[in-house]
This record gives C-alpha cells, sequence and structure tokens, in this order.
C-alpha cells in the first residue's frame, strides 16, 4: 500500500520534528563518543573470556584424547591406536600459548597456569612411560606404571585448574556483562527521554529493536561457536522441520552440502537412498507419538555405526546429534575378540599340557609294545588302530593350539612360490582326480615370512574343504601375487595393518557358503559336514595360524557359485632363507647318556625306556633341583632332555641355563604340550632352541636326539627375523 502525505503537513512536521531529532541526535554522538570505547573494551574483554573458556576446553580435550590413544595401545598392542596421543602431544604446547594469551588480563591466574602446566607435564610424562614400557616391557609393565596412580592424580589436578580458570572467566563475564546492562540502561533511558520529546513510538521501537539485534547476534554467535567446538553433529529443528541452528559436522553426516543452507530452510534429510536421513524421520515420527527422548545407532552396509539422539523440546521442535561411533565399535570388537581367543589359549593350554602329556605315553607305550610282541598279526593290527585313534588326539590338540596362536612356530623367509611346488603333489593327491588343481604365479612375487610346514599344513586344510563342498568334482584354482592393503581397507577391518602383503587365494566352484555360515565359519568345532566326518577345526586352524603370522584371512563366498579364502601375509625384504631338501630322518641309536627331567612319572619312564631301548645310557630326575643335583654328581651327561613346564621353583628353561654352567658341552633338548611363553615369545621359537612338541612316538624321539647330538656346538637355530 502507497501512502501519500499532505503536502500541508510537511514542513510543519519537519519543523515540529527537526528541533527534538536534532536534540536526539546531539544526545547519540555524545552517548557514541562516550560509550563506544567502552563497548570496545568490552567487547575486547568478552572476547578474551570466551577465548580462555574455548582454550580450556580445548586442553581438556587434548588430554582426553591423548589418554584414549595410550588406553587403546596398551588393550590392543597395536602402534596405530596411538594416533590420538600423538596428535594431543603436538596440539598442546600451542593450546597452553593460547590459553596465556586468553588469560594475559588477568594476572591473578598466572600461578594457576603455572600449576596447570607442572601437572599437563606430569600427566604427558605418565602416558609416554606407559607407553614405552607397554613397547619395551609388556602389557604388565604399563599397567603397573597405571596402577600407581600417578596419571589419575594429576588428570584429577588437571581438571581442577582448568575447572578454576574457567570459573574465573566465567565470573570476569558475568561482572562485565553486568557492567554493560548497566551502562546500556543509562543508554536506554536516555533514549526514552529523548523520545518523550519527538515520537516516542517510533524511537523506542528503534530501540528495542537494535537492542534485540544486539542479543540475537550475541546468542548466535555464542551458539553457533559452541556448536563447532563439539565433534558430535547437531541440530536445532523447529516445530515445522526448519533448522534453527546447526554445524558443520551434521551436513557431513547427512552428506549434504550447506552452501545455500540458511536459518529457517527444511532439515535436509535427502531423498530415501540417504539411509542416515531416512532413520531420522522414521525416529521423528516415533518421537512425536511417545513425547520422549530417543537414542539409537544406525549401521550402514559400509560398517559405519552413528547414534542418532532425539530430544523434543517444549516449544514442539527437537534437537538431533549424530555421533559417529564406527572406531569405538571396532575397537570394542577388536578387545572382544582379543579376549575370547586369550580364554581360549589359556582353557587350550591347560589341556594341550595335560592331553600331549597323557598322548606320549600311549604313543610311546604302543610303540614299544609293536617291538615286543613280535610276529603276532593280530597285535599289531589293534596296536595299529590305536596308533592311529592317537594320532587323530594328537592333530586335534594341535588344531586348537593353532586357533588359539599357542602353537610354536619356527619361521623363515621363504617365496610360496617355491614352497607350493612341494605342497603341490599332496594337494592332487589329497583331493583325488575329480577335482582339477590349478596353480597360478606372478612374476616378481614377493617374500614373505611363515613357517613353511604350517603354512603347507593350512593349504592341505583348504584343499580338503574346498573337495568336500565339489563332491562331483570341479576346478580349485590356487593364485599368488603381491598386494597392498591400504588405510581405507584398514578402517573397515579393525585386525588389519595397513601395508604390503603376499596374496595367497584358493578359489573352488563348490556349493559355497550363505551369509550366516561364513560369519561362523572359522568358530572352533563348527562344521557342515555330516556328524564323524569333520572336527570342524581345519578353517579355525589356518585362521590362527595365519593371525599368529600377522596376517589377514578375508573368505568370499556365494552360494551355488564357490568359494574363495585368502591369505594375506606380510611382505618381507629379505633374502629367501635357503631350504635344503627334505630328507625323512632315520631313526638311529646311540650310546650317549641323556638326563630325562619331567615331573610326570609315567612320561618320564616311558621316555627312558624309549631312549634304553634306543641303545642310551638313561639318566631320569623329576624336577629342576633334582636334575642339578645329578649334573654336579656326575659330569658325563652328554644330554639334557627336559620339559619346559614343571612345577617348582626351577623352569625348564632357568634348568638348562643353570646346566649349561655346570657342564659347558651338554646339548639341551626341549620338550612340552604346551610351551607357554618360556621358550616362545610372540608365538616364534626362540633361536638357537630346539623343541620336541608334545606327543612324539620312537622314531621321531630317535631322529631329534640324534640331530641335536650330532649339530655343531655353539651354532644357533636360524630363525627368520619379523
Amino acid at each position: 500500500m502507497t501512502r501519500r502525505w499532505n503536502s500541508r503537513l510537511i514542513i510543519p512536521t519537519l519543523l515540529f520534528a527537526g528541533i527534538p531529532l536534532l536534540f536526539i541526535t546531539s544526545i547519540v554522538v555524545f552517548q557514541l563518543a562516550k560509550n563506544v570505547p567502552d563497548a570496545r573494551t568490552a567487547r575486547t574483554n568478552t572476547l578474551l573470556s570466551f577465548n580462555t573458556i574455548r582454550a580450556a576446553s580445548a586442553i581438556d580435550e587434548a588430554i582426553q584424547d591423548a589418554e584414549r590413544g595410550q588406553r587403546g595401545f596398551l588393550i590392543t598392542g597395536r602402534e596405530v591406536y596411538l594416533d590420538p596421543y600423538m596428535t594431543a602431544k603436538e596440539r598442546l604446547p600451542q593450546l597452553m600459548v593460547d590459553l596465556q594469551q586468553a588469560t594475559i588480563a588477568s594476572s591473578d591466574l598466572a600461578p594457576r597456569l603455572l600449576q596447570l602446566q607442572a601437572h599437563i607435564t606430569t600427566k604427558m610424562n605418565e602416558l609416554a612411560a606407559t607407553i614405552a614400557a607397554m613397547r619395551q616391557e609388556g602389557y604388565e609393565a604399563a599397567r603397573a606404571i597405571v596402577n600407581s596412580d600417578v596419571g589419575r592424580l594429576s588428570m584429577e589436578a588437571i581438571s581442577a585448574d582448568l575447572a578454576a580458570i574457567v570459573d574465573s572467566a566465567n565470573t570476569r563475564l558475568n561482572a562485565r556483562l553486568e557492567r554493560a546492562a548497566a551502562a546500556e540502561e543509562r543508554l536506554t533511558q536516555t533514549f526514552i527521554v529523548a523520545s518523550i520529546i519527538s515520537a516516542i513510538a517510533l524511537l523506542a521501537g528503534a530501540f528495542l529493536l537494535a537492542r534485540a539485534s544486539r542479543r540475537a547476534a550475541v546468542s548466535e554467535q555464542a551458539l553457533q561457536a559452541t556448536l563447532d567446538s563439539v565433534r558430535e553433529g547437531v541440530g536445532a529443528v523447529d516445530d515445522r522441520g526448519h533448522l534453527r541452528a546447526w554445524n558443520n559436522s551434521l551436513l557431513a553426516m547427512l552428506g549434504v552440502s550447506g552452501a545455500d543452507l540458511r536459518p529457517g530452510t527444511p532439515l535436509p534429510l535427502g531423498n530415501d537412498a540417504n539411509r542416515v536421513g531416512r532413520r531420522i524421520r522414521e525416529l521423528e515420527a516415533a518421537v512425536r507419538a511417545t513425547g520422549r527422548p530417543t537414542l539409537v545407532e544406525h549401521r550402514e552396509e559400509s560398517g559405519t555405526s552413528v547414534e542418532i539422539f532425539h530430544n523434543p523440546v517444549a516449544d514442539g521442535g527437537y534437537v538431533i546429534t549424530l555421533l559417529d561411533v564406527t572406531e569405538r565399535r571396532q575397537a570394542e570388537e577388536a578387545l572382544r575378540q582379543s579376549q575370547k581367543l586369550e580364554s581360549m589359549g589359556r582353557m587350550t593350554g591347560g589341556i594341550a599340557h595335560d592331553f600331549n602329556n597323557l598322548l606320549t605315553i600311549i604313543i610311546g607305550s604302543l610303540g614299544l609294545l609293536r617291538r615286543a610282541i613280535g610276529r603276532d598279526d593280530k597285535a599289531q593290527e589293534r596296536i595299529d588302530m590305536m596308533s592311529v585313534a592317537a594320532e587323530r588326539a594328537a592333530r586335534l590338540t594341535k588344531q586348537l593350539l593353532a586357533f588359539a596362536r599357542r602353537q610354536p612356530l619356527q619361521p623363515e623367509i621363504v617365496n610360496l612360490g617355491q614352497v607350493m611346488q612341494e605342497v603341490l603333489p599332496l594337494m592332487r593327491r589329497a583331493v583325488g582326480e575329480a577335482v582339477i588343481v590349478e596353480c597360478v604365479s606372478a612374476g616378481g612375487l614377493w617374500n614373505t615370512t611363515v613357517d613353511a610346514s604350517e603354512f603347507q599344513s593350512a593349504v592341505l586344510n583348504l584343499a580338503i574343504n574346498a573337495r568336500d563342498a565339489m563332491p562331483e568334482g570341479g576346478k580349485l584354482t590356487v593364485e599368488m601375487t603381491n598386494a597392498a592393503l591400504d588405510d581405507a581397507y584398514a578402517a573397515r577391518h579393525a585386525e588389519v595393518d595397513p601395508g604390503q602383503y603376499v596374496l595367497f587365494a584358493i578359489t573352488d566352484t563348490g556349493k559355497g557358503m550363505d551369509e550366516v555360515t561364513m560369519a561362523r565359519a572359522v568358530d572352533p568345532f563348527f562344521t557342515t559336514k555330516a556328524a564323524g566326518e569333520g572336527t570342524g577345526l581345519g578353517l579355525p586352524q589356518v585362521y590362527g595360524f595365519v593371525k599368529q603370522s600377522g596376517g589377514h584371512l578375508k573368505i568370499y563366498s556365494e552360494v551355488g557359485e564357490g568359494t574363495t579364502v585368502k591369505l594375506y601375509l606380510p611382505r618381507n625384504f629379505g633374502e629367501e632363507t635357503a631350504q635344503p631338501g627334505r630328507v625323512a630322518a632315520l631313526a638311529v641309536t646311540g650310546t650317549e647318556t641323556v638326563l630325562v627331567v619331567d615331573d610326570d612319572e609315567i612320561v618320564r619312564t616311558t621316555v627312558a625306556s624309549m631312549l634304553e631301548d634306543l641303545g642310551y645310557t638313561v639318566v631320569v630326575a623329576s624336577s629342576g633341583r633334582e636334575a642339578l643335583a645329578v649334573l654336579e654328581k656326575r659330569g658325563n651327561v652328554d644330554l639334557l632332555f627336559t620339559d619346559v613346564v614343571m612345577p617348582g621353583a626351577i623352569s625348564g628353561r632357568q634348568l638348562a641355563e643353570r646346566a649349561v654352567e655346570i657342564v659347558p658341552k651338554l646339548r639341551v633338548l626341549f620338550t612340552s604340550g604346551y610351551t607357554e611363553n618360556a621358550i616362545v615369545h610372540n608365538g616364534r621359537l626362540d633361536a638357537g632352541v630346539e623343541l620336541l612338541s608334545k606327543p612324539y612316538g620312537r622314531e621321531q624321539l630317535a631322529a631329534k636326539v640324534r640331530r641335536v647330538l650330532d649339530g655343531v656346538p655353539g651354532e644357533p637355530r636360524k630363525t627368520a627375523d619379523i
């Protein structure tokens, strides 16, 4: 609507308004000249207070990140979890500078800042000490530092210092706001007087509008600063679904651009293809029906997990919060898997030690019995049946140890192409003529570090699984090539370290597996075969071997199309270890003196009988202390054959070290059904250590004893550096 002014009223109105307006203008100029510097100072001081609070919050967040990185490293033992710690360590010096600059006008906070600096130094030193202890001595050493409470006390002191600094900043801010309010009140009164003289309504409205505008601007800045300071995606929405405020994290998680986004526009949830947006719409409908805040977790097909919190407010709107918890869920899953394997390992170790002792007695006694009964064919047949059963039991125990990553590996730097040349004939015999086996090796194949015999066992297990999946025949393809797993792949698989790998893939054209079966494929004792046709430990054994070798196993399968199992083994830049031709060792006799040490009387007697049957002179002892007494009494012992795990103050490893001091030329051969950490570290047999794993028979014992006795003095067994 257009307004028409009466020309006769214009000049009187101007004259009437001129003097008051001039008066108002004079007052305004006077107030501006007086209040502008004060306002400028107040604004500067207010910014310093906000900067103080922001800097204190950033320091607290950095300390929390550092502690979180240290905790992740202590739990998993993986260096990648130290990234938050390293980032926080780099940021803290600059953050302290920012805090000092923000509090430069607050001289009373100087002692508190020095105290805060000291507490932060103490905390960071404690974190660095636990990380160094974890790297050098292991988890227990790091745990001892954590249990000293130095870190907890310093963290409490840091929190107290930051709280005091923030309280001081808030107090100063409130005081400044009160002074600003008083000044503003005086200015308001001035404008009210002037408005009465001239146009009360117009000037009062302008004043109220100006004041509201200032408050809105300050509120908007404070709200936006708060939103941008948090890592979660946050959005405030009104009752019509229009945005009031948001931060960039929200838009990133929704997958939309905020270039043209303004307050009052609808919350950009995208189309139906945006699963997060669709879930928010579903959640909004549920919250409107119940009126209660709701927290749900949304998982994408890519593996990303997002927590969605929908919190309604009184005016009909709501606040939506999105938090990416992918890394936390991956860390929790990795921890659960680690705890499950550790529990399985402890249980398996306890069973294996006693069970392998029993199997050693059974297998050894059967060997002696076979020689004693002569030509009784019926008795020989029964002994053969018992031997087969004992060997199956031994293989079952070995598979359990492999899955639990407790088997002692003897890794070498090998080329898988060369190793496969030896195992291919065995594989072809194992799968039968109905299955065509094809092996393809890429040119320039890298070397890897692996226990060659255990790798061959793993390959045969995979081949037998593939054969069973192709009952009417088919094709089995083996491929070996170089591969690299990048950061993106490692982010989707928490247990994988990015880097270069040698890829071994075996593909069959069999029945394939559905998703449920694949999810349980590496669980121990899980099998799809009929009762009595499988133990369910073949693939779990392969999985345990690959993980113990520092690698990664991945299964791809589709029902009716077949299965591919991929083994990623870490690349080794060293030269391939020379592989002498594997010649079957012959059981030979000897006349040397052997000291047999085992706390189990029946095992001790059985082993002594086998050695005596081989021609050796045998002396027995039931403990480390008794064995040392024998060595001090008679120095003509040639070989110490001792169990690793023994009760008492002297373990097998300690006995060997003290025995060599008594008899310098003494040869040492260890035996055990479960080695624990005495002679095996990081899953690898220690350099220079000879081990005959239980159970074993007469021929295995004879060959191993002869090999150790005929070895070159002081020559260490060659092992690969990892």
